[in-house]
């Protein structure tokens, strides 16, 4: 086992919600995370970065539950095993997004802390549809991936 993956993911549990922090971050070993859900066209909801090591795919459960049904994948190799790390982006626990535009990712580097791409998208809330930026960053030499949630 992968002993930083492990610490991540045990912090990750025993934190308290945080606003404004993605609390959906997990492995890919859920039904969300199916090859079936890949939204078309792929082009659009596909991006790679780093030479394609690093690549972010949106996902749709197919419309259920209406409110909020899109996820995000993040694949990145995995710096101590010779396969690919996989984490799925949802808004809250298995809620997903209303919707995310990956085609209008704005993206950037920081040589500290590694790729980060923020994405415009929408969630609903109680009143209606609520605009946020998904920041997603992505560190290869650790293999640690974040999402934080910021208003619009």
């Amino acid at each position: 086992m992968r002993t930083g993956v492990a610490l991540i993911a045990l912090s990750l549990a025993l934190s308290p919600a945080t606003p404004g922090v993605a609390q959906g971050l997990r492995d890919c070993d859920t039904f969300e995370a199916n090859a079936r859900n890949l939204v078309f066209p792929v082009d659009a909801n596909t991006r790679s970065f780093a030479n394609g090591a690093v690549r972010f795919i949106t996902l749709d459960t197919g419309g259920e539950p209406a409110c909020c049904s899109t996820h995000l994948m993040v694949l990145l190799p995995d710096p101590e095993e010779p396969f690919d790390i996989c984490r799925l982006i949802s808004h809250r626990d298995s809620l997903g997004f209303t919707g995310l535009s990956l085609d209008r990712a704005d993206v950037g580097y920081d040589p500290a802390r590694g790729l980060r791409v923020a994405i415009p998208g929408v969630v609903q809330d109680g009143s209606g549809p609520r605009p946020l930026t998904l920041t997603v960053g992505v560190n290869q030499q650790t293999g640690v991936v974040t999402a934080d949630i910021a208003p619009r």
